[in-house]
């Protein structure tokens, strides 16, 4: 497992989750799209592994749990109108959402509160939440996360990848480099980590009222971050940020 996956990630029942209260399949043939709009998520795995059938899969409270699961044309809808519900009758059981669509499917994701776990995937990525979590690893040439608050942790970006983070930490890492990474990092308030390869230099460091770092390879890679308060660090892929 990498080192910079939350470890309150690495347990996801992946394939084993007990008694779900939603099992769906739907025709993964011409699948291209997938728009998920939940208010209250829960924790999200996407696995790109689907080939005949994509399935949706869910445990949870049935008042919190997706309520259309919809596939029209070449777009799977999974949404949920739930934070009401979520405030009258609360929440006693943890949500898990299992999602399996094919690797070049494009992804949607809008939320209020929750966790989204990429497990691979090519396609276009855009995800924007409030108050979360996004992490693991994707291959999407295109990604775009914006949270107000949380966490971002993900693994070998190798395309363009915009992430704007208003208040939480952002770690991103790298065991190698292809020269074809365009990295963008914001954060407001909180920290981030750019875990490279040791053989990668730090071009530019700059101060002032935004800290700022710059990594620009000769092989074309151009990651860029920057932060109003807290820390920025660029780090050897072997250390541990969250170790002591």
């Amino acid at each position: 497992m990498p080192l910079n996956i939350p470890k309150t990630l690495k347990d996801f029942p992946l394939g084993k989750i007990q008694n779900p209260q939603l099992v769906k399949n739907i025709s993964a043939i011409g699948l291209e799209e997938l728009n998920i709009n939940v208010q209250t998520l829960g924790n999200l795995m996407l696995c790109f592994d689907a080939e005949s059938n994509a399935s949706v899969i869910a445990a949870g409270e049935t008042h919190l749990i997706p309520q259309r699961i919809e596939r029209e044309g070449n777009i799977l809808f999974v949404e949920a109108r739930n934070l009401g519900a979520y405030v009258r009758k609360g929440q006693k059981q943890k949500i898990l959402i299992e999602i399996h669509i094919p690797i070049h499917s494009k992804v949607n994701i809008e939320f209020t509160a929750g966790v989204v776990i990429l497990n691979g995937g090519e396609g276009d990525v855009h995800i924007r939440g409030k108050f979360g979590e996004v992490a693991g690893i994707t291959h999407s040439k295109s990604v775009r996360i914006q949270l107000r608050g949380g966490d971002v942790s993900l693994n070998e970006l190798s395309g363009t990848a915009d992430i704007d983070m208003a208040l939480g930490s952002v770690t991103l890492g790298w065991t190698e480099l292809h020269g074809t990474e365009r990295i963008k990092v914001h954060c407001g308030f909180g920290g981030v980590d750019l875990l490279l390869p040791s053989n990668i230099a730090q071009v530019d460091d700059q101060g002032g009222l935004f800290k700022e770092k710059k990594v620009n390879t000769s092989g074309g890679t151009d990651i860029y971050a920057r932060i109003g308060f807290g820390g920025l660090d660029v780090l050897d892929w072997g250390v541990d940020p969250d170790k002591d």
